[in-house]
């Protein structure tokens, strides 16, 4: 076997990681989600950035009848990152397979081929989403489902050529059918 596409291939889902948690830390709205890094002051922080330890509190957004209407982004940042979550997850249990002596050759060559599918799924979904946003939309989603795709973005409506749009963008990069691309609008709703 050789090891040379193997370590390719980690090589670029680890470049496609951090290039998807860069893309949501600098999303519209995510900059206070996460920690402020070096210790920089923030605007009205008299301390300095110090902050005691607070209790975690369980928060609501993980049900999107939760989400606030006027927060639109909220929606896509959620999705992000609990996708990036999962993700990772998945990855380094597939990892743990690979790299795991009691594992057979046949298991570890199946937790390979699922991570380079992983892989494929996730250039797909930031390929189409970023193509979708450069064509004025705020923000886009792809779903891959087995027998299609789903592409929700931030959009008050759609018209008719904005939806064929979205399809034939998903469609040129997924290799599916305008049919098997459905389209929604999160802010429509």
């Amino acid at each position: 076997m050789v090891r040379v596409p193997k370590l390719a291939a980690y090589l670029v889902l680890f470049v496609l990681v951090a290039a998807a948690v860069y893309m949501v830390y600098t999303a519209n709205g995510i900059g206070g989600l996460l920690p402020s890094s070096g210790g920089q002051q923030l605007p009205g922080d008299p301390d300095g950035g110090a902050e005691e330890p607070q209790p975690e509190e369980e928060t609501s957004g993980n049900d999107p009848a939760d989400w606030e209407p006027g927060n639109t982004n909220q929606f896509f940042v959620e999705y992000r990152l609990e996708r990036e979550r999962v993700r990772s997850r998945e990855i380094d249990m597939l990892q743990q397979m690979i790299n795991n002596p009691n594992v057979s050759g046949e298991s570890k060559l199946e937790a390979e081929n699922k991570l380079l599918k992983l892989q494929e799924v996730m250039e797909l979904e930031l390929l189409v989403e970023n193509a979708i946003r450069a064509q004025n939309f705020d923000n886009a989603i792809l779903i891959m489902q087995e027998d299609g795709a789903m592409v929700i973005v931030n959009a008050e409506k759609l018209s008719s050529e904005e939806i064929l749009l979205i399809a034939d963008i998903a469609a040129q990069s997924t290799g599916l059918r305008n049919s098997q691309i459905k389209i929604s609008n999160q802010i429509g709703k």
